[in-house]
């Protein structure tokens, strides 16, 4: 006994169709918000996560060559009857490094007992700083202090009432006389503006209206550059693992609202004794996942038409298939067997009958043409593949390369650098890291501008890039400064192309608005030793022999001997 359905045909297909696509359309979309959600954490984590590494890079690149240009002012030779005898002669060079460099606000220095003998525009002078800390550091080594308010020095600085006051980082350094003997520190206290200056820069280059913002942490803690200083945000236990990890991403739920936040710590090495500060980088999840929700919703509604319009059509066939069936379907059953009937035939008898079957000859033309558009849409859809994977792939070499110079950034450099010293390690081949750096590069910015200074990295670039080797790699680490990672070579080989690459430098004339500029770089480098660990302890070496090449008058290159313990097999 059969049931009656009160649901005609064409209404039970139309339902059943649409119940389908309805759970079709429905797995579809939370697929893709799956999809589209992980990929958008994964980015946005990821973009943190280097905003906060360049951060952290950045600050320390300044301080490290602020530390160092006060070593080296502390350890000229011509200064060293100076620092006993003339006064004015020492002001003299303080200020011209302070009008190079106005980040400096004030470099005095002060005689063993505390006096300041000699200062920039003469502020403090015959005051006493034996108590500072700077002072007392400086007295025993090369030293940099955190950031701190000014105490002296804030009676000569004129603020308004709602600034904030002043801030600074000290450096200092013993100087000696010409007998060898103490006398005094040179200081120099270098105002805090320029890291919010910094962090405006890499915000405006990375934020895109974003709401991220960038918080910079002393060692313990507390905020040094955020929106409210003095602060601890966090608690020890994420200060812990901050120093454990040294960079990562965390998610901060602590204010309420989700806050996606990468993190890094700023880092030390021998010439430079570091101050551990923390960077953290924090963007809104709200924010960051937005443009997901956009799609979200833009699948949604599209899944709903197509849903609806899925219903519409079955309804449509369906009313035109109620009609007799069993002849029809002893033709459709013949036209599945016999390869060469392509078309139902012609049916006549009552008009019903006929305008079905003219609506399956339609029907199985309508097949044909679905099938010739499905082979359009396949095609289509290898076109937008294949021009997605060229995106990316320029998206890869855009995270590869330095967006001024076209060469290695920092992050492949490293990665080529891995490789080859993996390379090393199983093959014993020679390895070699030259660090080069354009002299007095700021010399450039200010009698040119700065565009001219970009346009004297990128010459230099290519110059440095065309010096080496196919098998080598030059890239650019940030400011002035190139790292060139050399292969198959012993300690002459290496020197003999840093000195190439010195005079190449050296013989060039870089053209920019109709004027002529010439500059010269220093090179240090270090050929590969059993005593070197890592590739970061290679840099190092190299780094060395560049401050050398510095110290010895710049303009040309110094190689890093005193940690190789055993030649390395070399294939020349």
């Amino acid at each position: 006994m059969f049931h009656q359905s009160r649901l005609r045909f064409e209404q039970q297909v139309a339902i059943l169709v649409g119940v389908l696509c309805v759970a079709l359309v429905g797995v579809m979309i939370v697929g893709a918000i799956m999809i589209g959600r992980r990929e958008a954490v994964r980015m946005v984590r990821q973009d943190m996560s280097e905003l906060a590494s360049n951060m952290a890079s950045a600050l320390d690149s300044t301080m490290r060559d602020r530390f160092r240009e006060i070593q080296v002012i502390g350890g000229l030779r011509p200064l060293r009857t100076a620092w006993r005898s003339d006064p004015g002669q020492v002001r003299e060079v303080l200020d011209t490094l302070q009008a190079s460099l106005p980040a400096y606000t004030w470099i005095g220095f002060a005689a063993p007992d505390g006096t300041v003998l000699s200062s920039t525009k003469g502020i403090l002078e015959g005051a006493s700083v034996a108590e500072r800390p700077w002072f007392i550091n400086g007295l025993k080594a090369p030293s940099v202090g955190d950031v701190h308010e000014a105490k002296l020095l804030a009676t000569f600085l004129p603020r308004a009432p709602d600034v904030a006051p002043f801030r600074f980082v000290d450096v200092s350094v013993p100087v000696h006389d010409e007998a060898g003997r103490l006398a005094g520190v040179l200081g120099a206290h270098l105002s805090w503006s320029w890291a919010d200056d910094l962090r405006q820069r890499l915000l405006s280059y990375n934020d895109a209206g974003l709401e991220t913002d960038v918080w910079v942490l002393a060692s313990d803690g507390k905020m040094l550059l955020g929106p409210t200083l003095g602060a601890a945000p966090f608690d020890a236990q994420r200060l812990a693992s901050f120093a454990t990890e040294r960079s990562g991403v965390f998610e901060d739920r602590s204010g309420g609202d989700t806050i996606l936040s990468g993190f890094a710590v700023t880092s030390s090495d021998k010439t430079f004794p570091g101050l551990g500060w923390i960077v953290v980088s924090r963007r809104p999840a709200s924010v960051a996942y937005q443009s997901i929700h956009d799609i979200a919703r833009t699948i949604v509604l599209l899944g709903a038409g197509l849903a609806l319009l899925s219903i519409v059509l079955a309804w449509l066939i369906a009313r035109n298939a109620a009609a007799p069936v069993r002849a029809m379907t002893q033709a459709a059953r013949q036209l599945g067997r016999d390869p060469s009937m392509t078309m139902l035939p012609r049916f006549g008898g009552s008009q019903e009958f006929v305008e079905l079957s003219a609506s399956l000859r339609s029907l199985l033309r309508r097949i044909g043409l679905a099938e010739q558009e499905r082979h359009r849409v396949e095609t289509q859809s290898t076109l937008i593949e294949r021009r997605f994977q060229a995106e990316i792939a320029t998206l890869q070499r855009v995270a590869d390369t330095d967006p001024l110079t076209g060469l290695l950034n920092r992050r492949s450099f490293l990665m080529h650098a891995d490789d080859a010293m993996l390379h090393h390690d199983r093959h014993r081949r020679g390895l070699a890291i030259l660090v080069a750096d354009i002299d007095v590069f700021k010399r450039v910015n200010d009698s040119h501008g700065h565009p001219a200074g970009d346009e004297v990295i990128r010459q230099v670039g290519v110059l440095l890039e065309a010096g080496v080797r196919s098998s080598d790699k030059v890239a650019r680490f940030g400011g002035e400064e190139f790292v060139i990672l050399l292969r198959e070579v012993d300690e002459d080989q290496a020197r003999h192309l840093a000195e190439r690459m010195r005079l190449a430098v050296r013989a060039a004339v870089i053209y920019h608005a109709g004027q002529e500029i010439r500059v010269t770089i220093s090179i240090g480098g270090a050929v590969i030793s059993t005593n070197d660990t890592d590739i970061q302890a290679l840099i190092e070496r190299a780094d060395r022999g560049l401050y050398d090449a510095k110290s010895q008058g710049r303009d040309c290159v110094s190689m890093d001997s005193r940690d190789t313990a055993s030649p390395i097999q070399n294939v020349a």
